[in-house]
């Protein structure tokens, strides 16, 4: 873990903590990524931001834009000052890049990409469930089968099409399916396309074109949805998962999966904030992209999670 003073100087301006100032303002994606930039000498783009809603911690995972670094950047109100950096190598660069951007056809939003080497190791083994309820012996953690369940029915990553969502009366946030008709480039992500699921939540899916040709976006299927919560988030049945949500601890996750196999964060500092983020991972079998269960606990209670699939 890397400690640096970041932009002391340029920043205690920007961030408000003059010594007039009562009320320390959580840095910027720009003020973040530029301080990466200055400590690894290398060009990042904000892959995930996440602040607390006390703005007393905030947390960035940054991804170099050549795909080799991936950098987890914190900060604390009590040290307003610091940034702390967590740097991963990638084992294979997670996007492309180009000289010009990439983009999905007609559509003003910018995808993320993959690679496409092929790879050659074999899925793991894993048990399922059904109708959205916890079984008894199944297993949280699942490669086989990543599923997730809306009003009860069970859709699978890397099966179920976003049109298939659509005609299943998926509730979808007002002009998120827009670009549903354009193409998406072949072996692209599309961006992120926003559930409607309730107050407190934000859930969003994204899909892959894994064909050699254009295709329509709904024709897709969905690779990745990720779950966003604030503490005061509204009781809803409409999303559910092979586990839990609102009941998982920790030590219950553990015991039925087992020790995450990546690099855990754990952040006691503040004892009314106590922060713990378990990630599994494992790598495809057509790229070199991984697959991943990522849960985010605060204070024991699980907040956030994101699950992806890339064959």
């Amino acid at each position: 873990m890397k400690k640096i003073f970041a932009l002391l100087l340029a920043l205690s301006m920007m961030l408000g903590f003059a010594s007039c100032a009562k009320k320390v303002e959580v840095p910027s994606k720009s003020d973040v990524k530029k301080a990466a930039a200055e400590e690894y000498d290398m060009d990042f783009k904000v892959d995930s931001e996440e602040i607390s809603d006390d703005e007393k911690d905030a947390e960035w995972v940054l991804i170099s834009k050549d795909g080799t670094l991936e950098v987890t950047v914190t900060w604390n109100a009590k040290t307003p000052d610091e940034f702390e950096f967590d740097d991963r190598e990638l084992e294979e660069p997670t996007t492309t890049t180009t000289e010009e951007e990439p983009t999905t056809t007609e559509s003003e939003e910018e995808p993320t990409t993959t690679t496409t080497t092929a790879a050659t190791e074999s899925s793991g083994e894993g048990t399922t469930t059904v109708g959205g309820n916890v079984t008894t012996g199944a297993k949280y953690v699942n490669f086989d089968e990543m599923n997730f369940y809306i009003n009860g029915k069970k859709y699978t990553l890397g099966k179920v099409t976003l049109q298939e969502l659509i005609d299943d009366g998926v509730p979808f946030k007002d002009g998120e399916l827009e670009d549903a008709n354009n193409n998406l480039k072949s072996k692209y992500q599309s961006s992120s396309i926003k559930l409607d699921i309730g107050e407190g939540w934000t859930v969003s899916i994204n899909v892959f074109n894994d064909t050699d040709a254009g295709k329509p976006m709904k024709d897709c299927y969905v690779n990745e949805i990720s779950v966003y919560t604030s503490s005061k988030k509204a009781d809803q049945k409409i999303l559910t998962f092979d586990f839990p949500f609102d009941t998982l601890t920790i030590e219950e996750l553990k015991a039925n999966s087992g020790e995450p196999n990546e690099k855990v964060y754990h952040n006691d500092e503040d004892p009314d904030f106590v922060a713990d983020f378990l990630k599994w991972t494992k790598k495809g079998t057509k790229y070199y992209n991984y697959n991943y269960y990522d849960f985010e606990f605060y204070n024991n209670k699980l907040r956030n999670f994101y699950m992806t699939y890339i064959p």
